[in-house]
């Protein structure tokens, strides 16, 4: 729209949010000579990549993993934390039934720790499922796993932490729609061969090259791009509770927030939010009549994720980041070990664990008292040999509702997700830009600004459509415009 029919008393952009994909938006914007207001509900920036703080202790949100997809946004940070972007051992292991076994054969060869017992069970699981995959098809995921690496192996290896992150039973899953096993159907040695290979060529070591982490926590990273975006000028309200957004028809839009409790309604020409899709959608009128014939939220919007920190007098017991808990009889998913990335995260001498707790609707333990859900998690490093209760000398428990661990792509594709995307799509003073992954929404966020500043709509809706893999294809025409 020609900006002459704007509001002329509007505010030129709003960004909503100060994580990755708001604050890559309002430094782009910042660069590029505009002057947008950033809204960032908390009193820190960083979003779940922000920096919990103990005492001398400066960690992640959970587990935190920073790719390097995109060139551009690997150099953006490089550039902003410098040497501090360290390389670090992007060493993982499953822990199942007390012990810890590798996710990859760089330790401990192709045994990866295993006792000699779990390897004779595995192998011969291994060959039954690929023999039976050469006679039917899986009929559900917990098949597709069986038939590619057998029964035993997926039990040690993936059962158990992908059932508790997702939320979901593998029995209760369909394939891969995608899947090659059974794709070289027949009968005899030659039909397993094939399926064999067709399975092997699935999965396997990250392509990434190298591993990187702020030696000071993500949060150190972010800190620094809103350093950035604060020398140039840029302005942040912190404390801003967004609750509503007003388009108007003549294509601004009326944001309306409030910061201790004194409300102010503010005109944008565009506003760029990194809200996740239903809280953006919760803020709109259109919900009030597309909503009848919206299809219903999925299980996945009422997950949450509680962290249960422990800090330790003693240096760490295991060598990992993170350990993957597939054990059956542990409630925790994952536990991440900060010292092991190196840097300045955790003190010499101490250790530092964040047990991670995927949890479904009312799970039990959100009922808990702090100290409850304290010993808990105690209890399970204690029960797996990885901890000695008296090490322990502090611990902060953090909880996140309608937050989901499974943060990827896929789990976005939802029927409700999609139709979120559709609607919010059609407001073009509006840019959703909260994407799963740093540097996706990093990147995400850059494309609105440049969009924004080069009165482009349609390069954003090409380049960062949310209904596609970002890393799979940006089609040429966006390329050259973002």
């Amino acid at each position: 729209m020609d900006s002459q029919n704007f509001n002329s008393d509007a505010t030129e952009t709003i960004v909503i949010g100060a994580g990755p994909s708001g604050l890559s938006a309002a430094l782009e914007l910042q660069r590029g000579g505009h002057t947008p207001l950033l809204l960032e509900q908390g009193q820190e920036v960083g979003g779940m990549m922000r920096s919990p703080r103990w005492q001398d202790f400066t960690l992640d949100l959970g587990r935190k993993e920073l790719y390097a997809r995109f060139p551009e946004i690997d150099a953006l940070w490089r550039n902003a934390v410098g040497d501090d972007y360290a390389e670090y051992p992007h060493r993982v292991g499953s822990l199942y039934k007390g012990r810890i076994v590798e996710m990859s054969g760089k330790y401990h060869g192709p045994m990866r720790a295993m006792p000699l017992g779990w390897l004779t069970l595995g192998g011969i699981d291994l060959l039954r499922g690929w023999v039976t995959s050469a006679f039917r098809s899986p009929k559900t995921y917990e098949d597709f796993w069986q038939f590619r690496v057998g029964q035993t192996f997926a039990r040690i290896l993936a059962q158990g932490y992908w059932e508790k992150f997702r939320g979901v039973r593998w029995s209760d899953l369909p394939p891969p729609d995608d899947n090659p096993v059974g794709q070289a159907r027949g009968t005899g040695l030659m039909a397993t061969a094939k399926n064999a290979i067709a399975m092997a060529s699935r999965g396997g070591v990250s392509r990434q090259v190298a591993w990187r982490h702020p030696k000071a926590g993500t949060g150190q990273l972010f800190e620094q791009l809103a350093d950035e975006y604060s020398a140039l000028g840029g302005r942040t309200v912190f404390g801003a509770n967004v609750t509503d957004l007003q388009p108007e028809t003549c294509g601004s839009v009326k944001v309306t927030y409030a910061v201790d409790g004194k409300t102010t309604v503010q005109t944008a020409r565009q506003v760029v939010s990194s809200m996740p899709i239903e809280q953006l959608w919760n803020r709109l009128p259109e919900r009030k009549t597309a909503s009848i014939n919206m299809p219903k939220p999925g299980a996945e919007a009422d997950r949450s994720v509680l962290l249960v920190y422990l800090f330790l007098g003693v240096p760490h017991q295991f060598p990992h980041a993170w350990l993957e808990v597939n054990d059956p009889g542990l409630q925790c998913g994952r536990i991440t070990n900060f010292g092991a990335f190196g840097g300045r995260m955790v003190p010499d001498g101490k250790a530092a664990y964040c047990v991670e707790f995927f949890c479904s609707g009312q799970a039990d333990i959100l009922g808990y008292t702090e100290e409850e859900q304290v010993k808990l998690a105690v209890s399970e490093l204690e029960t797996a040999g990885i901890l000695n209760p008296r090490d322990l000398i502090g611990s902060q428990v953090l909880h996140f509702p309608r937050t989901n661990a499974a943060a990827s792509w896929r789990e976005q594709q939802t029927a409700y997700r999609t139709a979120l995307f559709g609607e919010v799509s059609k407001l073009k003073s509006i840019y959703h830009v909260n994407r799963p992954g740093a540097d996706w929404a990093s990147l995400s966020g850059i494309q609105a600004a440049r969009a924004i500043l080069n009165e482009d709509r349609a390069s954003f809706d090409d380049a960062a459509d949310p209904t596609r893999r970002q890393e799979d294809s940006i089609p040429q025409n966006a390329r050259s415009k973002v």
